[in-house]
């Protein structure tokens, strides 16, 4: 969608605020305080720069590596096939038709950072995250580069039937239009902010329009998608475009991290206090190695360790930094251990090595640095290793020392016809019918926990220094109903490699797999070993079709409903089989039905292209209205400013409701309300997986993302030692799968519960 001859735009900073936890800048390396940003000081374009503060709000306190406007031949950068294929799943689901012919990432920092400072200061004027969506924006191809240069420029709009603001669709298709005869799109983040004064939905146009008040920049372009085959200058530029480059400059993880420019002590109180051990750790080692393949620091930590029988050497990847878990043959004592740490590492650098056993004495009785340091969780917490040793963790991890202790979410219901109840319906409707019936929606409830929003953020954030990127998508949960309120105030956690004891009254007699009890349980003891379940390691399972975790929901929980049964003619909404909703009928025709949203419904294609919607609805068009003194006055046909039109030709004032009206109560029935989560997903850098496994239990032991290669029938795409990948995309093969070593549709696996955020929690009934 375009509505302009695009060029310039905003500069913006970056901050967020919630209700009870303080939230500090996270796009910008925490270079800010608390309170608002100015948006000019943000990219160091404030009059008063100098200063620490200006009326605006504050400034920067670093000025000297400000962002600039990326060079033209660095704007541009190709992409994994990993990101092809999520944004040829975006496009499909969006209701785009065909294969893309290409795609690039939009590499701005400055624009980054002006959508960042805008994030931050939404979220301190609404208390909240604010709620972000995807829009496709169309546009001449000379506009392309500036655009993606230079952001949306406020001060070139025209055609603004809806209201002034910068215009995205939520379908591609609507944006070819304005392509104007050329091959490309830009696919946007877009946050909304509050309704009417950030942003417009036309429901009837699946148009978004973002207001951009106070300078803010709420459209982020993300991808550069190309839909159709050209031979244009723009289309030579793009193929001679290049991969992002590993990041090389100063505030990059290499260059923040402690051990990312030389090898170097990484644990200061390493040490020894038990008789013998087996496992060692040993860290940070040089961060060449970072680039390096296991094998090389297999190689690195043996000569370091000479005259030691090792069995294994397993890397820890840690951003820029490097180090490794080894596994010993035989057991080695404390005076040995004392002559092996005091040497130096290629000659001349002091390391740490460290006792790598779990039971070791050192820890006992101490509180988990991981769990009580920045990152905020520790993946040994519910780990044991009874498969995957090195995981084991010798600390505690008292549940008051986590960031979520003592946090309590709030959530308040969207309102329907919103642009976020639009998009998780539809979203909903896909993938309909279920296997198991045919879901109608009945609320969505926006999540609000501070807490989670601050690690979520916490976590991007580092992601993005560490790929010099990340990507985020919105996917669907499906758990035990009973256990979305831990969910949401703790987040979803990766499940235990131990099963749960029948004695155990946390954990015991719910038909679980994995128990939900920490290493300290005293029950739950007993290794969890496969039995058909998490095919793609111990992590934490979403997906893009809601029918797919529709599955995994249990036990829903009976409520009393307005009847379902499905209204048809006048008033009925329509549906497409794909799961766009058509809209609401206002008038029958011989042939067809005609909609609020203009288009029609042909009577013949019933069936074929579009069905009824089930109709759940208490107020508004369809409901009947009825005297106070018991006489009904009739059905509502038509929504005007000031009243509602009925089908017996009179009208109720809306300001009489409750004086000489009220609304005919609907009918009523007991039905079981299904709840699943719809939550914001960091990939990361996400890695491909196609194909079948060599073995249906090849991953099941993965706790973290690591290479899966070796377990798998065929590689996508090659694992980046560089860089790492932070998240599983195992992609669907719609039949093709081997029984129980594929999967027919896609999955989406991540290992660190930050990396998930649930925002909405959406409550239907099945038909």
């Amino acid at each position: 969608m375009s509505n302009q001859g695009e060029r310039g735009g905003k500069r913006t900073a970056f901050y967020a605020t919630g209700a009870r936890v303080t939230r500090r800048c996270s796009c910008d390396d925490e270079c800010f305080g608390d309170g608002p940003v100015c948006m000019r000081g943000v990219v160091g374009e404030c009059i008063e720069q100098h200063r620490a503060h200006c009326a605006a709000g504050q400034h920067s306190r670093s000025t000297a590596h400000m962002p600039e406007v990326p060079d033209y031949w660095d704007v541009f950068a190709s992409i994994s096939r990993a990101k092809m294929q999520l944004l040829q799943a975006k496009w499909n689901e969006a209701g785009g038709t065909g294969q893309l012919c290409g795609a690039w990432q939009v590499r701005n920092k400055r624009s980054d950072r002006q959508f960042r400072a805008t994030a931050h200061n939404l979220a301190i004027e609404l208390g909240r995250t604010s709620d972000m969506i995807d829009g496709w924006h169309g546009t001449a191809e000379q506009n392309l580069y500036s655009i993606a240069q230079d952001g949306f420029d406020t001060g070139r709009r025209c055609g603004q039937v809806y209201g002034a603001g910068e215009y995205f669709a939520k379908d591609p298709k609507v944006s070819i239009s304005y392509a104007k005869g050329g091959a490309f799109m830009f696919l946007c983040k877009l946050l909304l902010g509050a309704e009417d004064t950030d942003h417009t939905w036309v429901n009837d146009m699946k148009y978004y329009v973002v207001k951009q008040r106070k300078q803010y920049v709420q459209a982020l372009p993300v991808y550069l998608v190309q839909f159709q085959y050209s031979c244009g200058e723009v289309a030579g530029w793009l193929s001679q475009v290049t991969s992002v480059p590993q990041a090389q400059d100063e505030g990059t993880l290499q260059y923040r991290q402690r051990g990312g420019q030389s090898a170097c002590e990484a644990r200061r109180d390493a040490g020894m206090e038990a008789a013998s051990t087996t496992q060692l750790w040993v860290g940070w080692l040089a961060p060449q190695l970072a680039q390096a393949s296991d094998d090389a620091i297999h190689d690195d930590v043996c000569g370091f360790l000479h005259g030691l029988q090792i069995s294994e050497v397993i890397p820890e990847r840690n951003g820029a930094r490097i180090g490794a878990h080894v596994l010993l043959t035989e057991p080695l004592t404390k005076a040995a251990f004392d002559k092996v740490a005091s040497r130096r590492y290629q000659g001349r650098f002091r390391i740490s090595v460290d006792d790598g056993q779990s039971q070791n004495p050192r820890c006992a009785g101490k509180a988990c640095p991981r769990l009580t340091g920045p990152s905020g969780y520790c993946r040994g917490w519910n780990l044991a290793g009874h498969r995957a040793w090195q995981w084991s963790c010798p600390f505690e991890h008292p549940l008051d020392c986590r960031p979520t202790h003592g946090i309590t979410f709030s959530s308040h219901e969207v309102a329907p016809r919103s642009a976020v109840y639009d998009q998780i319906e539809t979203s909903l409707m896909q993938s309909a019918p279920f296997h198991n019936g045919q879901p109608q929606l009945i609320a969505v409830h926006r999540i609000v926990n501070p807490a989670l929003e601050r690690m979520y953020e916490q976590r991007r954030n580092f992601l993005t220094q560490k790929h010099g990127f990340t990507e985020e998508k919105e996917l669907w949960h499906g758990t035990n109903c009973l256990a979305i309120p831990e969910l949401l105030t703790h987040g979803l956690q990766p499940p235990s490699d131990t099963r749960p004891s029948e004695n155990c009254l946390k954990s015991g007699g719910k038909g679980l797999c994995t128990t939900l009890c920490g290493t300290d349980c005293k029950h739950c003891k007993d290794p969890h070993d496969w039995a058909k379940c998490h095919m793609y390691g111990l992590g934490v399972y979403l997906a893009d079709l809601a029918q797919k975790s529709h599955r995994y929901v249990r036990e829903p929980e009976r409520r009393t409903v307005a009847s379902g049964c499905i209204g048809q003619g006048v008033g009925a909404c329509i549906r497409g089989l794909n799961g766009e909703l058509w809209g609401r009928v206002v008038e029958e025709q011989d042939n067809v039905w005609l909609l609020e949203s203009g288009r029609i419904a042909k009577k013949e294609t019933q069936g074929l292209k579009w069905q009824w919607e089930p109709a759940l609805i208490s107020r508004g068009v369809g409901v009947y209205i009825r005297g106070l003194q018991g006489e009904l006055w009739g059905q509502v046909v038509a929504e005007e400013p000031t009243c509602w039109r009925l089908d017996s030709g009179r009208v109720a004032k809306k300001e009489t409701e409750g004086l000489r009206w009220n609304w005919e109560p609907s009918a009523q029935e007991e039905a079981d309300v299904y709840s699943m989560l719809f939550c914001r997903v960091c990939l990361g850098n996400p890695y491909l997986i196609e194909g079948n496994l060599l073995a249906p239990s090849g991953m099941h032991d993965v706790c973290w993302c690591q290479d899966p290669s070796e377990q798998l029938e065929t590689v996508a795409e090659e694992w980046s030692n560089a860089r790492g990948h932070d998240s599983f995309y195992v992609r669907g093969l719609n039949g093709a799968q081997r029984a129980g070593l594929g999967v027919y549709n896609s999955e989406y696996i991540v290992f660190q519960p930050f990396q998930v955020l649930p925002l909405y929690r959406v409550d239907y009934v099945l038909r």
